[in-house]
């Protein structure tokens, strides 16, 4: 039977040939072509990198990672900025940060990244890398963002990603209220006077009377004394 002709033997013996090739531009394109669209190029080197250039060692890996049993986990430990919402001025650089925990079995890969995901796009930039993270490991991530010029509601949705795409562990969101600058600067001149007015000493009011007063109890009585004594010098006369 001639199988020079048949499609089917064509493609693996195609597919034999880019495991036996040294040249790294093929062996990034066999890996895909077995692994299929899903992979990127990138990620293709990455796994190709991870296992010194060696097709049968990249395949396995990349099957391993991609495991539903073999993600990596994440939880969000703290967000440094307490506010659920945070309220900030026009045009503002600033920066979030957040604690994050590998809860997980299984050992963050080198090249996981924190990912904008979705919602408004208001950070200076959209990925940040991250090292390897044992289970049971914390580490702190970072981030800056520019508040719109237009006021109004925004949130950033960001999401741990490994190099093959794949998102896991919790979302982590950034919420702003954006404030025009007028409104902003009364909502600080009103926190600064609340924080003032808790500061101060109680005034006194002279004109209204304590009735729990020492000097207060004691008038009736005087005046009591006063009329009785008065009344007494009346009866010896």
């Amino acid at each position: 039977m001639d199988v020079d002709n048949d499609p089917l033997d064509q493609n693996l013996l195609r597919q034999f040939n880019c495991l036996c090739t040294t040249d790294k531009e093929n062996l990034v394109k066999g890996l895909r072509e077995l692994i299929g669209d899903q992979l990127t190029e990138s990620a293709a080197v990455f796994f190709l990198e991870m296992n010194d250039w060696n097709m049968h060692r990249a395949v396995g890996t990349y099957f391993d990672v991609n495991n539903e049993g073999a993600i990596p986990s994440m939880s969000l430990v703290r967000d440094e900025n307490s506010e659920n919402v945070l309220q900030l001025p026009p045009n503002l650089r600033f920066t979030k940060s957040w604690e994050v925990k590998n809860n997980g079995r299984m050992t963050w890969p080198p090249g996981c990244t924190l990912q904008f995901n979705g919602g408004d796009s208001i950070s200076v930039y959209t990925s940040l890398p991250t090292t390897t993270l044992e289970p049971g490991c914390t580490m702190t991530l970072s981030t800056d963002f520019i508040t719109p010029s237009k006021p109004g509601s925004y949130q950033s949705k960001w999401r741990m990603m490994l190099p093959t795409g794949t998102y896991f562990g919790d979302t982590i969101w950034t919420l702003v209220q954006v404030e025009d600058n007028d409104s902003f600067q009364n909502e600080l001149s009103r926190q600064l006077v609340e924080s003032i007015n808790l500061g101060s000493p109680m005034q006194s009011q002279p004109n209204i009377l304590n009735p729990f007063s020492s000097s207060q109890q004691n008038q009736p009585e005087n005046q009591d004394t006063d009329q009785t004594q008065t009344n007494m010098e009346s009866d010896v006369l």
